[in-house]
């Protein structure tokens, strides 16, 4: 009986390790999700006033940094705080966006910085490159984990093709951007970082290869305007997406927890037989 109930837990153990990724992918993209969703509803709260006083003091130091060198570090090798007075008229520890890539079916949180803590929650804005707001002479880096402790992030960021759209959305202002290329560079390579003069730019930025941090892929992407209509008909679809795969979680999750139940009633039932 005990060689019997030690195999039965030297299964249970194997078919945890191996199940894992799954259910911790499915658990932290339902997380990031609610972040999300959390952060449009609190918007929709904001006063008018408010977010345009927001916007025009972003507005101004986009302006700035645009016409100043700052230091950037590769949030991979240094943990970066924000420590900018400049921007203290926002909480550094909150949600500062979203970013969505429908290529790679990822909608993550986007925060201001991009030390350790906050790439651990979701995609963090590099501290020396614009804020992601859009705006001629911007250039918007926006780093992400190659996966992160079960979490795919921008795991398939090496998928996005040119032509593909992502979507960044601070404050409600919705902007849309499309795939121009894709670079692999060195972590001191940071002048690929650079305001381009007139141009209206967000680089997705992780490591490369998969599991290794040796190097940086780069995804570059160029603002293009896109109508009203279609980014309601756009959200309209993304609504759609989270009730699914919320429900999907829950019926795989009810679906999984069941048939370990099953398996576990089983094998003991058989042991005990045999016993």
């Amino acid at each position: 009986m005990r060689r019997g109930f030690i195999s039965l837990v030297l299964f249970l153990v194997g078919l945890s390790l191996f199940i894992y990724p799954t259910v911790a992918n499915y658990i932290n993209n339902y997380v990031y999700k609610t972040r999300v969703i959390s952060y449009e509803k609190m918007v929709d709260n904001l006063k008018l006033e408010d977010v345009n006083e927001k916007f025009r003091r972003m507005e101004a130091y986009n302006s700035l940094l645009g016409r100043t060198t700052f230091k950037m570090n590769d949030p991979f090798v240094h943990d970066i705080k924000v420590n900018n007075e400049q921007l203290d008229f926002i909480n550094k520890n909150e949600v500062f966006g979203t970013i969505t890539i429908p290529k790679i079916n990822e909608e993550l949180p986007l925060y201001l910085g991009a030390s350790q803590e906050k790439l651990s929650k979701g995609v963090g804005q590099i501290e020396g490159t614009s804020l992601p707001i859009g705006g001629q002479d911007t250039h918007a880096v926006l780093a992400g984990h190659r996966g992160y402790h079960g979490a795919t992030m921008f795991r398939h960021l090496d998928r996005l093709a040119d032509g593909d759209t992502f979507y960044v959305n601070v404050l409600g202002k919705q902007l849309v951007y499309k795939v121009i290329g894709r670079e692999i560079i060195n972590p001191n390579e940071v002048d690929k970082l650079n305001v381009i003069k007139g141009k209206d730019k967000v680089t997705l930025l992780t490591c490369e290869p998969y599991t290794s941090s040796k190097y940086r892929l780069l995804v570059y992407g160029e603002r293009v305007e896109t109508g009203q209509n279609e980014i309601e008909r756009r959200n309209k679809s993304i609504v759609e997406v989270r009730s699914h795969e919320t429900r999907d979680l829950f019926e795989k999750l009810a679906f999984g927890i069941v048939g370990l139940i099953v398996i576990c009633i089983g094998l003991y039932g058989l042991l005990k037989r045999k016993n």
